[in-house]
């Protein structure tokens, strides 16, 4: 008999396949009580385990990259600041201390300490945190035993992913060939293991109460992310139903995937260019070449945060200029070290502070410590001899901070060329606009640079004053705000008129439902996570010119975010059928 249960919807889609309980905790912790005389060596022990997990997160971070948004890879940011974190290190030493037992102890007991306050909070963003904790207390744990944890897999057969909770740590233990959804009996859809699985692509329900008691170890399920169901011995009319309609989606994306070895033109012949996000050399061995304009953005900053020291200067030669090569003909955009805020270094310590995305990061940290600013600039230099490279300046808040980086580079180059070096003359220099106040001075920015990008993720929670990441006010955080469409209306209309070339690398670039608009207002270069570039490049190829401008004209006249939203979802089905419509009448 078919059971149904309810939970939190938390990534759509449909799945069929046996339910498999997976258990991701360590069964046993070992405990022996110790000496004075062995508290150093444990506190030593300690250390070791923290720097091999944080390996761990970074080769996961670097794994799941080319699949995730840049805003969903701070999930594992947030993951190596809370390991590097001072006082719940303090907190471990100490407890180690006054137990005088193995340090194993000290760190379950602290982690649990944690994860106690957390869940007790009110506000929902807080207490997600105490899942946060329970990860990385488990990687620590799993260092310090030298236990490698099991991998989620079900003898290569398909299977739906069951078990009390997801972590983000669990997104590199599963079978991800293999894997047809995800439910979980705790979480939220705000958990980070809910946005994961959004990102994956793998439909997922969460908050499904007594779900391992319920259904059985191996039992055939129906897995409705959207509807937030989970059915559990289908009848066989309920099952026929499903399986069309997870058929229907699969050949949709499946057609979707094709698209993208199109070129990226308008119906009416205006080229627009679709570049990749990426985080590191190892990125581009995902990225097929052929279906991408170049490298709109290489974070630079995370070449840095898997080391145990600044990278010498002929390191970042060698890496900038595999990138270049790879590119080949295409344009590499390297932005300079943007750290601080949610991405530190272990061996850079940047001061605590109230509110980190306000405070000491990016260009203002390289501003002031020059010589490794002044050593990144001399290596994209030397690595450009032969290829196509520009340089990016994160988080400008003024006009001087562009003065003075633009006599920066000035100085380095005349250096290079007295000093007999090569690189190539036609390095340019571009800026971010995150910042809403450099937008507001643009017009004595253009003639200082060679090229902008705007960083939409930052744009809007500055504009609006919205933390995103927290639920009380994330209703308030969308890039449909006119404020934000005026903005971006300006800053095209702007460099059109100065002709200097402006992208989008923000989240909105790999936003299907925005492109029409962000063509009509001028943009022609888009940078995103090569995972959302088909969609992107359907809608390209979908509407001509004058019709973007017009869907562009109809948001702009909108008061209430929520109506331009839905003219832009609404837009993107009509592409969506046109695009089906196509391909039925070409088969």
């Amino acid at each position: 008999m078919a059971i149904k249960l309810r939970g939190v919807a938390a990534a759509p889609g449909i799945a069929i396949a046996p339910l498999v309980h997976f258990h991701g905790g360590l069964e046993f912790i070992p405990a022996r009580q110790i000496g004075s005389e062995d508290v150093a060596a444990e506190k030593q022990r300690l250390s070791s385990a923290i720097a091999t997990a944080s390996k761990s997160i970074q080769r996961l971070r670097h794994e799941l990259s080319s699949s995730l948004s840049a805003h969903d890879t701070k999930i594992y940011d947030a993951q190596l600041a809370l390991l590097h974190d001072q006082t719940l290190i303090d907190d471990m030493f100490k407890q180690l201390e006054e137990d005088e037992k193995n340090v194993e102890v000290a760190v379950q007991r602290v982690i649990s300490r944690y994860e106690k306050v957390f869940e007790g909070m009110e506000d929902v963003a807080m207490r997600e945190k105490a899942a946060d904790f329970r990860d990385v207390g488990r990687q620590v744990l799993s260092a310090l035993m030298a236990k490698e944890r099991s991998v989620y897999i079900s003898g290569g057969q398909d299977y739906i992913f069951a078990a009390d909770e997801f972590l983000p740590s669990d997104a590199g233990l599963i079978d991800r060939e293999h894997i047809r959804g995800i439910v979980t009996a705790r979480g939220g859809k705000y958990s980070h293991g809910a946005i994961l699985a959004r990102s994956l692509g793998i439909p997922s329900i969460v908050a499904v109460e007594d779900l391992l008691q319920t259904v059985q170890n191996g039992t055939r399920v129906i897995l409705d992310g959207e509807n937030a169901v989970l059915i559990s011995d289908p009848e066989e009319e309920e099952l026929g139903q499903y399986e069309r309609r997870a058929q229907e989606q699969d050949e949709a994306e499946r057609r979707v995937f094709e698209v993208r070895f199109l070129s990226s033109m308008t119906p009416d012949g205006t080229s627009v260019q679709l570049m990749a996000n990426v985080e590191g050399v190892r990125d581009l061995e995902h990225i097929e070449s052929k279906v991408i304009s170049g490298i709109g953005l290489f974070r630079t900053e995370f070449a840095f945060m898997e080391r145990k020291q600044f990278p010498s200067e002929e390191e970042q030669v060698q890496m900038y200029r595999k990138a270049i090569q790879w590119a080949g003909d295409k344009m590499v955009t390297f932005r300079t070290l943007d750290i601080g805020g949610d991405k530190p270094l272990t061996y850079f310590r940047t001061p605590s502070e109230r509110n980190p995305v306000l405070g000491w990061r990016g260009l203002r940290i390289s501003i002031d410590w020059p010589d490794f600013f002044y050593t990144q600039i001399r290596a994209i230099l030397r690595a450009s001899a032969g290829g196509r490279a520009r340089i990016m300046l994160p988080m400008v808040t003024s006009v001087t901070e562009v003065q003075h980086c633009r006599q920066i580079l000035n100085v380095i180059s005349k250096d290079l060329e007295e000093s007999g070096e090569e690189y190539s003359k036609d390095v340019q220099l571009g800026v971010m606009i995150e910042v809403p106040a450099i937008a507001l001075v643009l017009d004595k920015v253009l003639p200082l640079v060679d090229f902008l990008s705007i960083g939409t993720n930052d744009m809007v929670q500055y504009l609006l004053a919205v933390d995103r990441d927290n639920p009380r006010v994330a209703n308030l955080y969308t890039p449909y705000h006119p404020a934000m469409l005026r903005t971006l209306q300006s800053i095209a209309e702007q460099c059109v008129a100065a002709d200097k070339p402006v992208s989008i690398c923000g989240e909105i670039a790999g936003d299907h439902h925005f492109t029409p608009i962000l063509i009509g207002f001028g943009f022609r270069e888009l940078s995103m996570s090569p995972v959302f570039l088909p969609r992107v490049k359907l809608m390209v190829r979908t509407y001509p010119i004058e019709e973007c401008q017009d869907f562009a004209q109809e948001a702009l006249r909108h008061v209430d975010p929520e109506e331009t939203r839905k003219m832009a979802s609404m837009k993107a089905k009509e592409g969506w059928s046109r695009f089906m419509g196509d391909n039925r009448q070409d088969g």
